[in-house]
C-alpha cells in the first residue's frame, strides 16, 4: 500500500507541474511568464471629423483571441496622459481632438490593468489618407486623349494636404497587366494612341503622404472607374492629323495676333 500511496502521489505532483507549465494558473488567468507579445500595427487619419482624429490599430495575427485585451495610448497628448481605445470586433480605435501631433506616444496592449507589449510611435509618421473617390474618365475628341480627374477629402485639409497619388489602369480582360502612374495632381491625361481600341478599361487611383513632416502609408483604393476606347475608322485616322494641323495653325495665328 505505502509503493502505491508514493506512485499516486507522483502522479499528482508531475500534474500540477505539468498544469503550471501549460501557461495557465488554476484559476484560469495567464501565467504571467507565459504571456504572449501580441504583436500589432496600427495607422491614425487626421482631421476625419472636422478637427477629430482617428488612430485604429489592430492585431497582426486575425485569429488572436483579444477577448480580454485592450489598448492604450499614453504620452504627447493634449491635457490628459492616456487614452483607453474603443473596440469594434477586431479592431481598437480612438477619435479624438487630443493627440498633440508632436513626438511619440506609447501604444500598449493591455490585460486586465497589465501591460503585455508596447509600441512607441507618432502619429504624424503612421498617416494613412483617406481614399481618392469620384473617379472619371472623359473623352477628348479633339485631343486625342482621355482626361483622368478624381477628388481627395485632403484637398481641404489644414494637415495633411499634400499627397502623392498613384493612377493604376488596365484593360479588364488582362487581369493583372496593371499600368501605373504617380502625380501630385488630381488629373492626368491619357494619351489614346497608348491605348487599345474599342477596349474596356478599368481605372482607380489611392494615395500616400507626401511630405517631410507627414509619412505613413498607402490609402485603400478608389472605387473603380470602366471606360471604353472608341474604335479605330479610316475617318478617325483622317481627321486626327488634320486636326492637329489645324490647332496648331490657329495657335500660330493667335500668337501672331497678340503681337
Amino acid at each position: 500500500m505505502m509503493i502505491l500511496g508514493t506512485a499516486f502521489g507522483m502522479v499528482f505532483y508531475l500534474l500540477q507541474v505539468v498544469s503550471g507549465e501549460s501557461g495557465y494558473a488554476q484559476n484560469g488567468d495567464f501565467d504571467d511568464a507565459e504571456l504572449d507579445d501580441y504583436p500589432f500595427s496600427c495607422y491614425s487619419q487626421l482631421e476625419v471629423d472636422g478637427s477629430q482624429h482617428l488612430l485604429t490599430c489592430t492585431f497582426d495575427d486575425p485569429d488572436v483571441n483579444s477577448t480580454n485585451l485592450e489598448f492604450e495610448i499614453c504620452g504627447a497628448l493634449l491635457d490628459v496622459k492616456c487614452l483607453t481605445f474603443n473596440k469594434m470586433q477586431e479592431m481598437y480605435f480612438i477619435r479624438t481632438k487630443k493627440f498633440l501631433l508632436i513626438g511619440d506616444s506609447e501604444i500598449c496592449v493591455k490585460l486586465k490593468g497589465k501591460k503585455i507589449t508596447c509600441r512607441k510611435m507618432n502619429v504624424v509618421k503612421i498617416v494613412k489618407p483617406e481614399a481618392p473617390f469620384d473617379v472619371r474618365v472623359i473623352y477628348r475628341e479633339g485631343a486625342n486623349d482621355f482626361l483622368v480627374t478624381f477628388n481627395t477629402s485632403h484637398l481641404q485639409k489644414k494637415y495633411v494636404k499634400e499627397l502623392l497619388h498613384e493612377v493604376a489602369y488596365r484593360q479588364e480582360k488582362h487581369e493583372n497587366d496593371w499600368m501605373h502612374v504617380n502625380l501630385s495632381s488630381t488629373k492626368l491625361a491619357l494619351l489614346q494612341r497608348k491605348l487599345q481600341p474599342d477596349a474596356m478599361y478599368e481605372i482607380k487611383v489611392r494615395s500616400i503622404p507626401n511630405h517631410d513632416y507627414f509619412e505613413g502609408f498607402w490609402s485603400e483604393w478608389s472605387p473603380s472607374f470602366h471606360f471604353r476606347t472608341p474604335e479605330i475608322t479610316e475617318l478617325n485616322l483622317l481627321c486626327g492629323p488634320v486636326s492637329r494641323i489645324i490647332r496648331r495653325l490657329w495657335n500660330n495665328f493667335a500668337r501672331n495676333q497678340k503681337r
